[in-house]
């Protein structure tokens, strides 16, 4: 490797900010350089040179590798696209960091990460929400024993309105309900967890909104092998929702709205600690109990950068590998299964 990684981002698309995200996490990061940008859409590509000048574009990811001297590229592109890009990419000799979610289904999980051992080059799925501030004050006071040991989870968002939302609620290229915000939401619970699945449960509803061809609202329930029970759940349905995060522990719970705690997201590379979460425990079997708001640590989503910087230049971890991305499309899939046949379903790579 050089004494900088160079990077190019595949994908600078206009629905939402990600493309510019990824640059501007990339030009942060000491050890990382921007070296261009490709996107399909010549119009796309004039937006990123204006917004990173002296960066090189390309509408081809092809040539894009005959020309270019890289040594890892982002995909942020379309969830349908993210299998046949990896592929390519390890097949010109690079490391890849994709976005989330990771692809459609396990079976592409499984080329992707074979396609990077076959090509001995790292493949990292950008689950950088484990640096939010909210998250990241609920697992150091879960490790901290705040509330005892954890017996439930549960994770709720969306709301009640039309999900129309380009390709992103067409399921063939988005994936499903699930694939939105569940990336997000998986993820959290399966590093807050750090146990072996046993089970999944489903519940899919399909009720109100005909014009697209993904659920209305999707719901998991993840069994842990010591008993941990998670509850997942992302609603276009639902008229009166729940807090973002509730956790049981035996000595108290944490309550978390998530109002305020990651603003500016996609459009700032970090920010100082936003907000709060609720802290409730209980003494003495019940008789008393304590409330406190504790703020929130800060979002250092740059982190993430700098860990996979650190794995490439000085052998540390990967900060989410392509094994950990599967498993969460592995949730994705059992639940839906599950939803089908009325019973609970296995996980591969539990």
């Amino acid at each position: 490797m050089p004494e900088k990684i160079r990077c190019a981002v595949i994908g600078y698309g206009a629905m939402h900010n990600f493309g510019w995200a990824h640059c501007a996490w990339i030009t942060h990061t000491p050890d990382l350089e921007l070296v261009g940008v490709c996107d399909i859409d010549e119009t796309r590509t004039a937006a990123a040179r204006e917004d990173w000048p002296g960066i090189a574009t390309w509408n081809d990811t092809k040539l894009m590798y005959d020309e270019a001297e890289i040594d890892l590229v982002s995909i942020v592109t379309p969830h349908f696209t993210h299998c046949p890009l990896t592929v390519e990419a390890f097949e010109a000799g690079k490391h890849v960091v994709v976005e989330k979610a990771m692809c459609l289904n396990v079976d592409e999980a499984t080329q992707m990460i074979e396609a990077a051992e076959s090509a001995g080059r790292t493949l990292a799925v950008h689950h950088n929400r484990r640096h939010d501030g909210n998250y990241r004050r609920i697992k150091q006071l879960v490790e901290d024993g705040e509330i005892g040991e954890v017996f439930q989870i549960d994770l709720q968002a969306g709301g009640y309105g039309n999900p129309d939302h380009g390709w992103y609620t067409q399921k063939a290229k988005g994936g499903g309900a699930f694939y939105f915000w569940g990336p997000h939401a998986v993820d959290w619970v399966l590093d807050l967890v750090g146990e072996k699945m046993t089970g999944v449960t489903g519940f899919f509803h399909k009720k109100v909104w005909d014009q697209v061809d993904i659920a209305d609202q999707v719901r998991a329930l993840i069994r842990f092998e010591s008993g941990v029970v998670a509850d997942v759940m992302y609603s276009h349905i639902n008229a009166a929702p729940r807090p973002l995060w509730r956790i049981l522990g035996t000595e108290g719970a944490i309550v978390d709205t998530g109002a305020g705690a990651t603003t500016g997201y996609e459009h700032v590379v970090s920010t100082p600690p936003q907000g709060t979460v609720k802290l409730i425990r209980v003494v003495d079997r019940g008789r008393r109990r304590e409330e406190m708001d504790v703020p929130n640590m800060a979002n250092d989503w740059d982190s993430y950068w700098q860990d996979l910087a650190d794995h490439l230049l000085r052998g540390g971890p990967v900060p989410v590998s392509g094994h950990e991305g599967r498993r969460t499309i592995a949730v994705f899939e059992a639940a839906e299964r599950s939803s089908r046949s009325g019973v609970t379903e296995s996980v591969p790579y539990e």
